[in-house]
């Protein structure tokens, strides 16, 4: 199989292709059946690889696995940072991830830990992962074709830290995201896993899943762009909490990373102060509204809350770091057509809502507006239950 698979990212290598639909009909008499196949699965997996996994993308010799398989994995970027949040928690020693796939967890496990046992029970996918482990140079990485579950029973703790990504699609291929839907059931095995971290979907609850889970250190919630991508929980067998630190952690698209961390103890204990909006508006970023850090968040940086089902966040003081977007508050409109016209130097603007009964699209429709310009407008509610809208632009930082 791994011959086929160098044969067809051969051929992509040497040959241009710009459409692959195209290419396959033109040249469906000239090549079988299964190499256009092959071609075709290599062709799409490494463009859905370039940017989210350029170091491997850039490796010629990298064979991809389907597209689903790329699909699922991590990115890059946040593989590496869960890399660095495993040793940073777990130490450097040898470790195992249950869970290998096509070893992009590994791999970045491997820069940060003395070795890395890889354990899948797909014999194609371990045998692309062997391949590319050689490739990439990464010589620290023992393959094994083996079922997860038993791997772990057999283990008598000469392994002590695992990384664990389940699969998250049925039989029939749709997505789950609940714990005991996933394979391998984690629920069944963490008691014979002294330390572990977990990648969950972003759907999970997050309340849910520890107390499903129990005895967990630490949660992050990692989203890239704005975009909620993973749920990691870690359990120390050192650390024995009830009310685990939640890490909320978003790369923005000019390579930022906002931080921002609570507890749900803490959370639940906050006051939070409403207000009429202020000169600032601030919109927290979807890894913090994902976590529920909605008092916390308003609470460590001294703001009040434009009403409680609102999760927008005004003051008079611009917040230099905060963690999401921040406006300046240019107005304040009734919903109605001519008023926001009227406060507008263009019909242009990007409309979000938060707790309106409207979507941004019939907003945009009502109000004759275009997408786009520097004006951000806020579909919202007051402390009042009136609806406004608020008329904003970015606030650029000195």
């Amino acid at each position: 199989m791994i011959e086929k698979l160098k044969a067809a990212r051969q051929f992509i290598n040497e040959n241009q292709i710009d459409d692959i639909q195209a290419f396959i009909l033109k040249f469906q008499k000239k090549y079988d059946a299964d190499f256009l196949r092959l071609i075709a699965e290599q062709y799409i997996s490494r463009q859905k690889a370039k940017h989210k996994l350029p170091s491997w993308y850039a490796n010629e010799h990298v064979i991809f696995p389907p597209p689903l398989s790329v699909e699922q994995a991590s990115s890059e970027i946040t593989a590496r940072f869960k890399a660095q949040v495993f040793a940073q928690n777990f130490g450097t020693e040898k470790c195992a991830d249950l869970t290998g796939g096509m070893g992009l967890d590994s791999w970045a496990l491997s820069k940060v830990s003395e070795a890395v046992i890889y354990v899948e029970q797909n014999q194609s996918l371990t045998l692309v992962a062997k391949h590319n482990f050689e490739v990439l140079e990464q010589k620290n990485i023992e393959v094994l074709n083996e079922n997860s579950i038993l791997f772990a029973q057999s283990n008598n703790q000469s392994i002590k830290n695992f990384y664990i990504d389940p699969h998250r699609r049925d039989d029939a291929k749709n997505k789950v995201f609940k714990i005991e839907d996933c394979e391998p059931n984690l629920l069944t095995i963490k008691n014979l896993l002294p330390n572990y971290m977990v990648k969950f979907s972003p759907m999970l609850d997050i309340k849910m899943a520890l107390e499903q889970l129990q005895n967990i250190s630490k949660v992050y919630i990692i989203a890239l762009e704005n975009e909620v991508k993973e749920l990691l929980f870690l359990s120390n067998n050192s650390i024995q909490t009830t009310n685990p630190t939640l890490f909320c952690i978003n790369f923005t698209a000019t390579d930022e990373i906002q931080e921002f961390e609570f507890d749900y103890e803490t959370e639940t204990n906050t006051t939070v102060r409403y207000a009429n909006p202020m000169r600032y508006i601030y919109e927290p970023n979807a890894s913090i509204l994902k976590a529920g850090g909605f008092r916390s968040i308003a609470g460590q940086n001294s703001l009040s809350k434009l009403a409680p089902n609102s999760h927008l966040y005004t003051s008079d003081k611009l917040i230099t770091n905060f963690a999401g977007r921040s406006f300046i508050c240019e107005d304040i409109c009734k919903f109605d057509k001519k008023e926001v016209l009227s406060k507008l130097p263009t019909p242009k603007a990007n409309i979000s809502t938060r707790n309106f009964p409207m979507k941004p699209e019939e907003i945009k429709k009502k109000l004759g507006l275009q997408d786009g310009g520097e004006y951000y407008l806020f579909a919202t509610e007051n402390q009042d239950k009136q609806k406004i809208i608020l008329i904003c632009r970015k606030a650029v930082l000195a």
